[in-house]
């Protein structure tokens, strides 16, 4: 149920002028008459800054020449719980240096060009609509990424899935807890997971992250009993892994990823040690639709008559779905015909036609119509950690945290929490908040997000 975002998504806001200065740098470093010769690659541990309307926001870059010209980097954010990211796409052409979160990403990719001067780093940082300057000075050697990376390949099925071990090297253990990585239902590709996994490694645990089945095959969509299955393919391939501690590996999954985190961890015997959902559904996908719906129009200004009249839709649509298609359709014909004569109705996902037989048992946006996630849960049986964002636009968070609160929250180590102002990231968005005295902010994980949820981890872990 995920839209995509990533948790480094900085929404809506204003543009700068800053690209014009990064040009013209870079059109005077490149001109004929600049002199120079080209500079090696600035390698180094570097801090600093970014700053946007007047934000600062701490920032660390490492820089590393893992072979001859071969780089490697990761951006952190101090002041963030410790969230950063590995760099993509990786180039440095003397002077400019560019770099990318998760290249091809629809929203919440950054993007980072800086020109070297010296020990210092002067340029921009993009995401979404916002560009803010950066400036960052080099303070000595690189610090070592602490974990390294295997590829991994493992057979579900029919099917070879093609993954990235993450193994944290910082410590002294031979085996490390485990975690696999589930996406959410928009994000089939394991770069969209890449910075939890970071997060992950960094607290010590191995990160499996793997391309989900349809992601070299869209735009079929996979059941969850499907990806159900390909989460516990990846367990296996983890238990036969040297470095990985077999007894202590959990799932991890965000969105849709937590609702099959749990159909996989529900089966008989004991798969998993674990699971860890994040804005994990709890209500049946009609019920998260519609709240997407109704959520969508409502910040686009329609007045409450259309919010009733898409509701009514939704609501003739799912009983015309829980009957299988059987009884008279003339009722729903109408209510579709007239709803798409709204200008409206596109922000909906309400479809033009009713629905065929066939198409309710065959497309999973029917078929899984009304399916409840608490019966899934109520088959798990090892410690779960289920958090949520009061301020989510996917879901009503605290009516799914409520539901599941009745089905896992009372099993000896399980934990449901909410986030106040959070949203499906659990993150505090970028902009103007209750807590920024009318300024705006940059987007920082919810006030204990990080902590509690690596506190639980390590403890079911052990």
């Amino acid at each position: 149920m995920s839209n995509g975002r990533s948790v480094f998504s900085l929404g809506k806001a204003g543009h700068t002028v800053a690209a014009g200065l990064l040009g013209a740098a870079l059109l005077a470093a490149c001109s004929p008459d600049s002199g120079p010769k080209a500079l090696p690659p600035p390698t180094g541990h570097f801090e600093g800054r970014v700053t946007y309307q007047g934000a600062d926001l701490r920032t660390t870059l490492d820089l590393r020449e893992t072979r001859p010209g071969q780089l490697q980097a990761d951006l952190r954010f101090p002041d963030l719980q410790g969230l950063g990211f590995p760099a993509e796409n990786l180039t440095f052409k003397s002077p400019q240096l560019r770099f990318e979160r998760q290249p091809g990403a629809k929203a919440g990719n950054l993007v980072v060009e800086a020109i070297r001067e010296g020990d210092f780093l002067r340029g921009l940082l993009t995401t979404d609509s916002v560009k803010a300057d950066l400036l960052l000075v080099r303070r000595g050697k690189p610090d070592p990424r602490p974990y390294r990376e295997t590829p991994v390949r493992f057979r579900s099925g029919p099917l070879t899935l093609a993954g990235t071990l993450l193994i944290p090297t910082a410590d002294t253990l031979r085996r490390h807890p485990a975690v696999v990585l589930l996406h959410s239902s928009a994000s089939p590709h394991q770069r969209a997971l890449r910075a939890y996994a970071d997060l992950l490694a960094r607290h010590g645990f191995a990160a499996l992250l793997y391309d989900r089945r349809d992601a070299a095959r869209p735009p079929a969509i996979p059941s969850p009993p499907e990806l159900a299955e390909d989460a516990l393919a990846a367990v296996q391939a983890l238990k036969r892994n040297a470095a990985v501690d077999s007894v202590h590996i959990g799932l991890w999954g965000i969105g849709q990823g937590g609702h099959v985190a749990a159909l996989a961890a529900g089966g008989p015997g004991k798969k998993v040690a674990f699971v860890v959902a994040v804005s994990g559904p709890g209500v049946p996908l009609a019920t998260a639709t519609r709240f997407q719906a109704m959520a969508a129009l409502r910040q686009r200004g329609a007045a409450p008559a259309e919010v009733r009249q898409a509701t009514q839709a939704f609501e003739q649509l799912e009983r015309y779905v829980r009957r299988n298609g059987q009884g008279d359709t003339t009722q729903l014909h109408q209510t579709l015909q007239t709803l798409w004569q709204q200008p409206w109705a596109a922000f909906t996902t309400l479809p033009r036609r009713i629905p065929t037989t066939t198409e309710l048992q065959t497309q999973p946006r029917w078929r899984d119509l009304l399916l409840d996630p608490r019966a899934a849960w109520q088959q798990v049986r090892v410690p779960a950690l289920l958090l949520y964002g009061a301020a989510d636009d996917q879901q009503d968070a605290r009516e799914s945290a409520r539901r599941l609160r009745g089905v896992v929250g009372y099993r000896r180590g399980s934990v449901v929490r909410v986030y106040a102002n959070a949203n499906h990231e659990i993150m505090l968005p970028a902009g103007v908040r209750p807590d920024t005295d009318g300024k705006w902010d940059w987007p920082r994980p919810a006030p204990g997000y990080i902590d509690d949820m690596m506190t639980w981890m390590k403890q079911a872990a052990k």
